[in-house]
């Protein structure tokens, strides 16, 4: 096992989802999604396999936004159903995530959460977060694939600014 912090942790997330073709929108929401999953003991191997699969990253987020969308209509609890387990279990943690006040519940494929957008999370985040060697070897071959090197190439069109004439 590794430690790593949260920060440290949650940067990888989001540059592994980078690297698994994820937008950028939505792999920083997954990689703060992915710091709280595994701070508050979840498993990994949702984990992978959602960066194996980045349309159910997407649709994850998507989830999510509507979630948050209802619940600044009503100030009824917002609910949805995910019948895979995995998935589930990081659309909880996703939500937990989220920087207002959340209580989720489950009941079944049901996730049903009470979102007071207005109040501030009072969740802590601790010091270190511990997962294993291969699971964070992973996150960093991921992660890999979204670095451009550098080069004459990059450096005229990698991240493409020199479309813009930045360079």
């Amino acid at each position: 096992m590794m430690d790593w912090s949260w920060t440290e942790l949650q940067a990888l997330g989001v540059r592994a989802a980078s690297g698994a073709q994820v937008p950028p929108a939505q792999a920083l929401a997954f990689g703060a999604m992915l710091a709280r999953h595994l701070a508050d003991g979840g498993n990994e191997a949702p984990v992978t396999d959602a960066l194996a699969a980045p349309g159910s990253i997407r649709a994850m987020a998507q989830t999510v936004e509507d979630l948050v969308e209802a619940a600044s209509v009503t100030a009824k609890p917002v609910a949805t159903s995910e019948q895979d387990a995995g998935r589930r279990a990081l659309l909880i943690s996703w939500l937990r995530g989220l920087p207002c006040q959340t209580e989720v519940s489950v009941m079944g494929d049901n996730v049903r959460a009470d979102l007071t957008l207005s109040e501030p999370s009072t969740r802590s985040r601790p010091a270190h977060i511990a997962v294993s060697a291969d699971f964070a070897s992973h996150l960093n071959d991921l992660a890999d694939r979204a670095h451009v090197p550098k080069g004459i190439n990059a450096h005229q069109g990698g991240a493409g600014a020199g479309l813009m004439g930045l360079d």
